[in-house]
């Protein structure tokens, strides 16, 4: 005779459950039927994962592919030529570089991943100014904007990599970087226009330059770093 060992109900002979709350009755005598395992596994997860990369980046080319060709046949149908399209083909075959270069190459090369989107978007941004014939502004305005925002992404990373930085705290460095970078490329549009003023940049930097103080302070308190780091599970 067997009950529940939570409500003390009387269970049936052969019942699993209780049919008052449910609960599983566990015989202690029946014999456990040990599963089948493999004496070695299909692939190991090295495998695997080569595996799942190679899928995903075939399965993302095919999606934009699709509307590449897309926008080609478009252009051919309404203006009988080839002209918008070339913008459009590029910034996807862009997309797709800066996305699966970090995906397929190891985490522990991040350098490698930004210098190639970084010399990616140098490219298509060389193949619009050209084709839009719309003037010189890549050398002087845009490449170095570009360089100055790739080398403090650089920089960055190593200092979190050298574990001169933490995750909280490149969150504030981040921050500041990006107020800074604003004041920059502001001041490189304008002498490239013959003029040195600051309009809208210094209303980012401010803002920036507040948050990233306030997180380098918190990170400097223990008592309020550590409550947050309860409430939030930082």
């Amino acid at each position: 005779m067997a009950y529940c060992v939570h409500c003390g109900v009387r269970l049936g002979e052969g019942e699993k459950a209780c049919p008052l709350c449910h609960t599983v009755s566990v015989d202690p005598a029946e014999k456990k039927v040990p599963s089948p395992e493999r004496a070695y596994p299909t692939h190991t997860p090295e495998q695997l994962l080569v595996r799942s990369k190679r899928y995903f980046l075939t399965l993302f080319a095919i999606l934009l592919v699709l509307p590449a060709l897309l926008c080609i046949v478009i252009d051919l149908l309404i203006g009988g030529s080839i002209s918008w399209s070339v913008y459009a083909f590029s910034a996807l075959i862009l997309m797709y570089v800066t996305i699966a270069v970090p995906i397929w190459i190891d985490k522990k090369k991040p350098y490698f991943a930004l210098v190639t989107g970084y010399v990616c978007l140098m490219l298509y941004l060389i193949m619009v100014e050209n084709v839009s014939q719309s003037g010189s502004w890549f050398f002087p305005i845009v490449l170095p904007c570009m360089t100055l925002g790739t080398l403090m992404c650089l920089l960055l990373v190593r200092l979190y990599r050298h574990q001169v930085l933490g995750k909280f705290t490149m969150a504030g460095a981040c921050t500041g970087a990006v107020g800074i970078l604003c004041l920059l490329i502001e001041l490189l549009i304008s002498v490239s226009f013959g003029s040195i003023a600051l309009l809208w940049s210094p209303y980012v930097f401010a803002p920036c330059l507040f948050v990233a103080l306030l997180i380098f302070f918190i990170n400097g308190n223990r008592a309020i770093r550590e409550e947050i780091r309860r409430r939030v599970h930082f």
